[in-house]
């Protein structure tokens, strides 16, 4: 449930900033195979996937503008210093050929039931087109983490989410609270903010 509100929460995010951006695109998108008549389960370094996709389209047109992988860039080590646990690692993806590419989280803390945490990645030329296209969002100040400007911002007052560009690509990492009462806002963007942090270093510029 809670990995369920969160992926609604960042697709929307996704969709609404990236429409404008991938109308050209083709329809089809574009299958990438790690040989003939098989379905892709690495990263681009060669790193397996945590889990087994099913999904021939998971890297497509809409989200290849980096060679960057949520899924695997988020190891048990930085799982562990932020406090997710690796073992509720999911696929971000739910229908083959989506637009997002990435993966979500549970918290490992009892204490801390009802927090999740997505990063996913899709193709948008920059921050500040993205921030231009949903000016309706809650956008807060930007930061920097290792000299890159990370924007921050929010659909609602249980979610946050930071948007770094990376290459061709924007690499959203979103953090939730999906019960109530919620805590305050800072507190959500926190978490999304440790994320982007201690992945930051392996997210191309």
């Amino acid at each position: 449930m809670y990995r369920l509100v969160l992926i609604t929460i960042v697709a929307v995010a996704i969709l609404t900033g990236c429409g404008e951006a991938d109308s050209s695109r083709d329809e089809s998108a574009t299958t990438i195979t790690t040989q003939e008549g098989s379905t892709r389960q690495t990263d681009t370094s060669g790193r397996p996937l945590p889990f087994t996709t099913g999904f021939e389209k998971r890297w497509n047109s809409s989200n290849d503008g980096t060679d960057y992988e949520p899924c695997t860039a988020v190891d048990s080590s930085t799982a562990e210093s932020v406090g997710l646990d690796i073992h509720t690692v999911a696929d971000a993806a739910t229908v083959d050929g989506q637009t997002l590419r990435g993966c979500t989280w549970e918290y490992s803390n009892p204490a801390l039931d009802g927090w999740s945490a997505d990063q996913i990645v899709a193709d948008y030329e920059s921050l500040e087109a993205y921030r231009l296209r949903n000016a309706s969002f809650n956008w807060l100040s930007d930061i920097q983490i290792s000299g890159r400007t990370i924007g921050i911002g929010s659909l609602s007052s249980n979610d946050c989410f930071t948007y770094v560009q990376s290459e061709g690509s924007g690499v959203i990492t979103a953090a939730a609270f999906n019960s109530s009462p919620n805590p305050p806002l800072p507190e959500i963007c926190d978490r999304a903010i440790e994320l982007t942090r201690a992945t930051i270093a392996d997210i191309p510029a």
